[in-house]
Formats: structure tokens, sequence, C-alpha cells
């Protein structure tokens, strides 16, 4: 019984699952594969960044222009020996470093270097120690040099390694009294995960790459928090690299080609950065979300299903076996000849059958079928008549009793009508509560009424008025009738 039932509710848990599974399936797959949404999310993602990182230029190239009106700016230029405009330049790039860092707008773009170039865009100093003193900057970056001879400002991503550089550069002109420029500032921030981490946390929070093109090809250089270090090391190779190369030219955000087909990859170019060609790279799994963990949740599901099947198939198929097995068991016994078992099983669903199978066997056996309750009294509840039997044994001798004291009639026949049948019914219910017999369904109105239409029919057969009186006969209750004199 109990493996039974447990079979049948795990076959019922099983399909359900199996159903669930497949619906869920055949209508999440479409929802979370479509690409629309998908490219459409991540070319959001780094279109922003793009944004984000042009405002950030646009902030540092107006406070370097503001600061290289300063006239103290003008000292590491017009300072008549070399080491002296070295010194002079050192002292005003520290300068510039902690005013960058005391200035709340440019608050996360605190600068990594600041240093200073003259008209050849030969580096007269930088912050904090005496490197690059004297270094053609301008060999290496020729439009940075460009910019600051036409006096204007700008921003580049200088990325050489082998020079320890990997930087977003911004840059300004410094001019003297008359108008002529006499060099420039550049300004560098890191090129690093925490910049672009902390980019794509104030626009979009997707997964963003900075992909740049050196000799080496292309490299993923910086990627914000959110990016797999797997993933983005997919952008540097095969087919997707070079898709990631043409991008470079691409006016708008565009899907990538090349790349594996469970991701999706959005290219888009750095805009107002010269220098090296860089290109922003959005990655996004191909599907929104992970329908396979669903499918484990169902799973999941269905295992606890059966758990809990298997459970209460256990407890109900104990309920319902172990009364069966004893009724069985029983039942041999008494085939074996012990004809005096009798079941005594409280079930709530078997109840009824044990009863019937009890009632059965006293019939078969010929057994009076105990009908009394704990303390002996009657278990069925009586009729409204019950009283009639009293009436009728007397009458069986066909006629009123004649053996009753004349002294006793004579006392009956001048008692009140008032007075006899309240006493006559107060007695006989003291009778039948003496033995032990029910009387809560016997009322003074039905026994009076009726004694009174014993008592005409039985006048009418003698000639002579009859009443009665209560007798008790072992542990039975007798209304006798006695003819009054």
């Amino acid at each position: 019984m109990r493996w039974k039932i447990i079979t049948a509710n795990s076959i019922v848990v099983i399909l359900l699952g199996v159903f669930l599974g497949a619906l869920l399936w055949a209508q999440l797959k479409s929802l979370v594969s479509n690409e629309v949404i998908i490219v459409s999310e991540a070319s959001q993602a780094v279109s922003a960044a793009n944004a984000q990182l042009q405002l950030d230029a646009l902030q540092v190239e107006r406070w370097l222009a503001n600061e290289a009106n300063k006239p103290d700016l003008r000292e590491p230029f017009e300072a008549a020996v070399k080491d002296a405009r070295y010194e002079a330049a050192t002292k005003q790039c520290n300068r510039l470093r902690d005013a960058a860092t005391q200035t709340p707008g440019l608050a996360g773009l605190e600068p990594a270097i600041v240093a200073f170039v003259n008209a050849q865009g030969i580096s007269l100093g930088r912050n904090s120690n005496n490197l690059m003193r004297g270094e053609d900057l301008g060999k290496s970056h020729p439009r940075m040099k460009e910019a600051i001879s036409k006096g204007q400002t700008g921003s580049q991503v200088w990325y050489a390694p082998q020079l320890s550089q990997q930087w977003f550069i911004s840059f300004a002109p410094v001019r003297n009294a008359s108008g002529e420029v006499l060099g420039g500032i550049i300004y560098g921030t890191p090129l690093n995960d925490e910049r672009m981490t902390r980019t794509t946390d104030k626009t979009s929070g997707g997964a963003v790459v900075i992909a740049v093109e050196s000799d080496k090809g292309i490299e993923a250089v910086a990627k914000s928090s959110s990016v797999d270090p797997k993933v983005a090391s997919l952008i540097a190779s095969g087919p997707l690299a070079e898709s990631v190369k043409a991008a470079s030219k691409l006016e708008s955000a565009e899907r990538l080609s090349g790349g594996p087909e469970d991701w999706v990859f959005v290219g888009y170019p750095l805009g107002a950065y010269g220098g090296a060609k860089t290109v922003l790279v959005a990655v996004s799994s191909a599907s929104i979300m992970d329908v396979s963990g669903i499918m484990y949740s169902v799973l999941g599901m269905v295992v606890l299903g059966i758990i809990l099947v298997i459970a209460t198939g256990w407890l109900l198929g104990s309920y319902i076996s172990k009364p069966i097995e004893e009724l069985e068991e029983g039942l041999l016994q008494i085939l074996n000849g012990r004809t005096d078992l009798r079941f005594e099983i409280e079930h709530a669903v078997l109840g009824g059958v044990v009863f019937r199978i009890n009632t059965l066997l006293n019939q078969l056996m010929g057994v009076q079928e105990d009908d009394t309750d704990d303390e002996g009294r009657p278990s069925l509840a009586p009729s409204a008549t019950a009283f009639q039997g009293a009436l009728e044994v007397d009458e069986s001798q066909n006629g009123p009793s004649e053996q009753v004291d004349l002294a006793a009639a004579s006392a009956l026949a001048a008692e009140p009508a008032n007075v006899y049948y309240p006493r006559i019914f107060s007695e006989y219910i003291k009778a039948k509560q003496s033995i032990g017999d029910p009387v809560e369904h016997i009322t003074q109105d039905s026994f009076v009424e009726r004694i009174k239409q014993r008592e005409t029919e039985m006048s009418s057969k003698t000639g002579r008025p009859v009443r009665y009186q209560v007798q008790l006969r072992g542990r039975e209750v007798v209304l006798i009738a006695v003819q009054l004199p």
C-alpha cells in the first residue's frame, strides 16, 4: 500500500516537473536570447561609458586651461639655466598635482602624472621625481606637439608599456605675456581597471573593456569589474580582434563579429581622445538570464516534491495498512477457532467497517450484542412510546386486576384528578430511574394523555371507572389497572 501511494504520487510530481520545465524553457528561451534587446543594452553601455570619458577629458582640459593662465606657470620656460628650468618644472608640477587633488570638480580624476613640455615637445620635468627631464615627448606623440604649438587643448590615450605609459592624457598650452606659446602642461590619469569600473558605475553599470591597437595587435588594457577576465582575453585574439581593429573606424556602436556564440560584443571608437587607436567594447552574455539556473530550480522542486511524497505516502500508508493488517490477523485467528475475538480498532476511515465486522461476527456466532454504555444503561435511544410496555403487561390478563386492596381502590377513587395524574407520573419516572432506564424522552403531557385514553378504554369494557397504580416487578415497571368502587 505504502509503495503504491508513493510510486503513483512520485510519477505525478515528476511529470508535472517535466511539463513545467519544458514550458519554462520554451517561454524563456526566446525571451532571454532576444538578440535585439541584448545588443541594444550593450550599445547603451558602451555609448554611456564613451560619453563619460569624453566628459572627464573636457573637465580636465578646462581646468588646465585656467591654470595655464597663471603667471607662475611661465617660470619653467623663462628660467635662463636649464637646471633651473627643470627644478621649476618639477615644483610647478607638484603644485598642480596638489591643486587637482583638492579640486571637487576633478574628484576621481586625480593625476598619475603632471609634466611640462616646451614648444618643441621636450619634457622639462614631471611631478614627484626627476624622470622624463629632456625626454622628447613630441617625437613619440606628434599630435600632442602639434596641438600645443597651435595653442590648442586636447586629450589622448598614451599606451606604451615599454615606457610605462598607460594613461588618459589631457594637455593645455602655456603662453607668455605677449600670448606666444611657450609650451604646455600634460595631465595624465590612469588607464586601468579601477578607472573603467568607476566610469561604468557612473553610467550603465555594464561590462566594458578598453582595447588599444599596439605593435602586438589588439590588447585589452582595462576593464570594468563586471567583465570576466577570460572573456576579456577573447578580444585580443582570432577573428574578434580583427573586428575590434576595424571598429576604430565606426561612427556608432555596432555588434562585432568573430566572437563565441554565447557572448555578444559591441564596439565603439573612443571619442575625444587621439593618440593610440582605442575602442570601447561592451561585453554581454548571449542570454539575458541563465535559463539553466531556473531549470535547476525546477529540478530541485521535483526532488523536494518526491521527498515529501515519500514522507506523506509512508505516513498515509501506515495509517491505512496498520488496521488492515490487524483485521487480517484477527480474521485468521477467528478462522482458526478463536470465536470470542472481537476487534477494538478506532479509526476515522475504517471504524465503520470494524463495527460492522464485529456485528456480523456476533450474529454468526449467536452472541447477543451489548447495547449498554459503560454504566450499564442502554446505548440506543428509546422511542417516545417506551412506557407503552408498562401498560401492556397487566392487560395480558384480559382485564383489570382484581387483587388490589379495597382501601387502596377507595383511596384512588377519592384522589382528585389534578393530584392523581402528576403523582402517578412522578412515581412512574422514579421507578424507571431506579432500574436505570432512560426517562428523558417521556413527558408528563404525553404520559397523562395516554393514561386517560387507556382508562376510558378499560372503563368501556368493564362498565366501572378505572385508575392505575405503578408497581416494580424485578427490573420491569408495570402500570396496574384498578377498578374503582
